[in-house]
């Protein structure tokens, strides 16, 4: 064997080494993606994946000595995964290809990989004897394709040849594997990062609806503590002032009850008649406020929605746009509704102080708020009740210039 011989084995063997990890490279990048976005994985990718990298290694590589020890580490692969349909299918279609490119009989290759799979299955949950059994398995190989060469090992220098491509193989063993250990390494951990994630967000939710709730007891401990029941006109005065704390609490902690499980009953609603309602509920509210209000819409515009949740979204959006009024400033706020062929789009914008682009980016977090007595809740329950009646809600806004709400909803 030459050094050309060598460098040729060597070649196939980079060869064989980027065919094989491209699509599980491929797989790892999706597997990330899956988790990201907190979707289940299905093994099926999996097994495709082993199996084009089977398909790749056989067409592509040209030395029956690298081939027959590249095919292999698909079959290490789905040893590490625990894939047991895989691994016996895999060694069915390798041990065929090996008998035929060696020109023996396939039963014994068949004997050969159907031992390796009972070793498999004694020792699979031993993490320690998993690493053996692969190591062993990858040497046997290894020495199987190097025994094609039929090098004279009376021969120095054919013996060191057998000793670097061992040495070789093994290393291209390992790098791939171990690749893959730390791909899934890295999944794993950026798994567990993601459940401390949730549960620290879960942890701080549940902080801000005690504070939120803590806050109108507390007023309402105090008035109770300092009513004197022998003057009528200042119990009225503290009994409406507790009532209102009172029903603020229960505001709380139904709307987060609510959220994440909301139920619509939708029903066709003559928009005008629900816009003219909201408009005389809120009005006292712009009177006081000192609120410029213009709504803009045609009669008899027909909408299937559930009428409570609906009226609830709007109301939220026109009640922020109303506290995001600058000081000794008028607040010009306008509602327009369009009707399209496959929409109907209802705009709201206002002259406010409008947001910077952190708060607009978390602005539909739940319990995230920037007001002293905000609870967090309604922006995220009015984007999930939007997304429930199949429509999208957008927001749109600049320091200093006010605040765009859009939100299109889809004509039956």
């Amino acid at each position: 064997m030459s050094i050309g011989d060598f460098m040729y084995i060597i070649n196939e063997l980079i060869l064989g080494t980027i065919l094989t990890l491209f699509p599980l490279t491929i797989y790892t990048i999706y597997i990330s993606y899956l988790n990201t976005f907190y979707k289940k994985e299905k093994n099926i990718y999996l097994d495709f994946v082993l199996f084009s990298s089977l398909i790749l290694v056989i067409k592509y590589l040209d030395s029956s000595v690298v081939l027959i020890f590249m095919i292999n580490i698909p079959l290490l692969v789905s040893y590490l995964k625990n894939r047991d349909s895989t691994i016996i299918l895999l060694s069915i279609i390798i041990s065929f290809y090996i008998s035929k490119v060696l020109s023996i009989s396939v039963f014994y290759f068949v004997f050969e990989y159907l031992v390796y799979y009972g070793l498999f299955k004694i020792i699979k949950n031993n993490n320690r004897f998993m690493d053996v059994f692969i190591s062993i398995k990858c040497f046997i190989v290894s020495i199987e394709s190097i025994l094609l060469l039929n090098l004279n090992y009376n021969n120095v220098f054919s013996f060191l040849y057998f000793i670097l491509l061992i040495i070789s193989f093994i290393i291209i063993t390992y790098l791939i594997l171990n690749l893959i250990i730390k791909a899934d390494s890295f999944v794993e951990v950026k798994n567990v990062k993601m459940e401390l994630d949730k549960e620290k967000e879960l942890k701080l939710a549940l902080f801000k609806l005690t504070h939120e709730i803590k806050n109108p007891i507390a007023v309402c401990r105090g008035y109770l503590e300092m009513m004197n029941y022998k003057d009528i006109k200042r119990v009225e005065k503290y009994f409406n002032i507790i009532s209102s704390e009172l029903n603020r609490t229960l505001l709380i902690i139904n709307d987060f009850s609510d959220y994440g499980k909301l139920k619509i009953e939708k029903d066709f609603v003559d928009l005008s008649i629900l816009l003219e309602e909201i408009y005389n509920t809120l009005n006292p509210l712009f009177k006081k406020k000192d609120v410029d209000v213009e709504f803009r819409y045609d009669e008899e515009i027909y909408i299937d929605v559930d009428y409570n949740r609906f009226k609830q979204v709007l109301i939220n959006i026109l009640k922020n746009s109303i506290e995001a009024k600058k000081d000794n400033e008028k607040l010009f706020l306008k509602l327009d509704v369009k009707v399209y062929k496959n929409h109907i789009s209802i705009r709201i914008r206002d002259t406010g102080i409008g947001m910077d682009s952190l708060t607009l980016s978390r602005m539909c977090d739940i319990f995230y708020t920037t007001k002293d007595n905000g609870t967090g809740l309604g922006v995220a329950l009015s984007k999930e009740i939007i997304k429930l009646h199949g429509g999208s809600i957008l927001y749109k806004s600049k320091l200093g210039k006010g605040t765009t709400v859009l939100i299109k909803l889809p004509v039956n």
